[in-house]
């Protein structure tokens, strides 16, 4: 396709940027203080790890079932408005020394209701903003943007830390949520609203959803693949900073540049994936993509020399492969949903897929604490990290199967 991606579409990358520095700010910040500051259990930081994301099974469903027919972008501002409000609100508190495990723990709970109704809003509401052909560009620059801001987002989160201090820097980092707010107000695009025949009870939406993903073996395939990556990636990213922290006594700012690092993989991966997909095919990428798990099988080689080096190799080229991966299964997702059902379908696979990433957590958190008291701190972190890293590589045998003759990528210029 030629020409360039529309400017509604433009303010909506700016807000969705905004929205994920804004997540990786308070997702460093908020368990960086259960560490640092409230000397939080192994087991604590995998419960607030896991809560956002617990949100997923408890409300996702639901969330595709409301919002069918209705309208997204406000429900996309409404949902930044209320992330913002959530940290704001327990920093302040914190900093009138009102500050506890609980106290983040129903901060990130809040906050993670409103990124799912977001989230099922925004997956359905970016293939109405491009053409069908452009959603593989326009979901390579989001990726982009998502691996940009992990990029900047540890990194200045851990500075900000510094300056501010922590309990100052929560509500502090939850500011970008409201640049995103404003520019899904931006959009000028009118939104069709789905008006149906008839309107079905929420509870025949939800099953609705879940009947388009196990009948499309392609959907389901995706879905099945995504949920074996989240756990095992769940695992990784929740021993990832007590292993930086207690394993190799990084500070908040090694922590930050430490997942600021292996951003830059993901940012080079992002700005790759629709180029290698139309170079080397769909389904090859895909498979390819298990090397973001299987390069963790790496880390023992921390227990013999330059721990810190041997971590941000394997951070680095592992994170290449995370924006491969959702650049092309959601492209897919958005182009196989059913007209009419994009709304129920997007959600029940984002339901699906990240509840298993809270499930990971809370498995990472409690099995890093059995394995360090077996087998002391560092090598019982490395046990757990190498593991999880392991099932998250066993995702690309859910697609092993796909088909040679997937829709390919149109490359559209920026």
């Amino acid at each position: 396709m030629s020409g360039r991606l529309p400017t509604c579409f433009r303010w909506y990358w700016f807000s969705q940027t905004a929205s994920f520095v804004g997540d990786r700010l308070t997702g460093f910040t908020a368990p960086s203080i259960a560490i640092l500051v409230l000397h939080a259990s192994s087991a604590e930081v995998g419960v607030l790890s896991a809560t956002g994301w617990l949100a997923y099974p408890a409300f996702g469903m639901l969330a595709g079932g409301l919002l069918a027919h209705v309208r997204k972008r406000p429900v996309l501002v409404a949902g930044e408005l209320t992330r913002l409000v959530a940290f704001v609100t327990v920093g302040v508190l914190a900093m009138l020394g009102h500050i506890s495990v609980a106290g983040l723990i129903v901060a990130v709970a809040v906050a993670g209701v409103a990124t799912v109704f977001g989230d099922v809003a925004s997956q359905t509401y970016l293939p109405t903003l491009v053409e069908p052909r452009s959603l593989f560009a326009a979901n390579s620059r989001l990726q982009s943007s998502d691996s940009l801001s992990k990029l900047i987002g540890p990194a200045l989160a851990g500075a900000v830390i510094g300056v501010v201090g922590p309990l100052a820097a929560l509500a502090v980092n939850g500011l970008p949520f409201a640049l995103s707010a404003f520019g899904q107000s931006r959009v000028r695009t009118l939104e069709p609203v789905p008006v149906p025949a008839h309107r079905d009870p929420v509870l025949v939406r939800i099953r609705d959803g879940l009947t388009q993903v196990r009948r499309t073996p392609m959907l389901r395939q995706i879905v099945q693949g995504s949920a074996i990556r989240s756990f095992g990636i769940g695992i990784v990213d929740t021993v990832l900073l007590l292993f930086a922290y207690r394993a190799l006594g990084l500070s908040s700012v090694g922590g930050g540049l430490l997942l600021a690092a292996g951003s830059l993989g993901g940012l080079t991966g992002a700005f790759l994936a629709a180029r290698l997909a139309a170079r080397f095919g769909v389904r090859r990428m895909m498979l390819l993509s298990g090397l973001e798990g299987a390069s963790w099988v790496a880390l023992p080689l921390s227990l013999l020399f330059a721990p810190v080096a041997v971590l941000v190799v394997i951070r680095v080229f592992s994170s290449v492969w995370l924006p491969v991966w959702a650049v092309l299964t959601t492209g897919l997702r958005q182009s196989l949903a059913p007209a009419g059902h994009e709304s129920t379908v997007h959600a029940t696979a984002r339901t699906l897929v990240s509840s298993a990433t809270p499930a990971g957590s809370l498995v990472g958190g409690f099995a890093a604490g059995l394995a360090t008291s077996w087998l002391g701190v560092t090598h019982g972190l490395v046990l757990v990290l190498t593991a999880g890293g392991l099932l998250a590589s066993c995702s690309v045998l859910a697609v092993r199967r796909a088909s040679q003759s997937l829709v390919q990528p149109d490359l559209v210029p920026a």
